[in-house]
């Protein structure tokens, strides 16, 4: 199940990526290629909850904590502990991105994406499932 999950935020992650390099559309693509994005961030966490926990967030605020919890459990490397910031960015943008209609800019986007990209081959690694 954790590679279905972590499919999903590779796919997420392609469309984000795609959206942000090879569409015309107006400046609404960026705040679409942000919720994309962060949608990457969180299945890949989903995929690391899945494989080690047996379990996903049930709400998106959960997941910082339980990424803190593998951890702090030695399920994924200490290494990867400043990876917490990046799932806190996720669940800041989602929001933003989703309902309240926020402007984000290039800029936003591209750092989002270069999160989602850090994080999720990051969970490709832990997983086994990168390719």
């Amino acid at each position: 199940m954790e590679k279905h999950h972590f499919e999903q935020a590779r796919l997420w992650l392609v469309g984000a990526q795609h959206l942000f390099q090879y569409t015309t559309e107006g400046s609404d693509k960026y705040a679409v290629a942000v919720a994309m994005a962060v949608h990457a961030i969180l299945k890949a966490n989903d995929a690391l909850t899945y494989k080690f926990m047996n379990m996903t967030a049930r709400r998106h605020d959960e997941a910082r904590r339980l990424f803190e919890d593998l951890i702090k459990s030695n399920l994924v490397p200490a290494g990867y502990a400043s990876y917490k910031q990046l799932v806190q960015d996720a669940i800041t943008n989602k929001a933003k991105a989703e309902y309240r209609g926020a402007y984000f800019s290039k800029n936003d986007a591209e750092d989002m994406i270069k999160k989602a990209d850090k994080f999720v081959v990051m969970a490709g690694e832990v997983v086994g499932s990168w390719s």
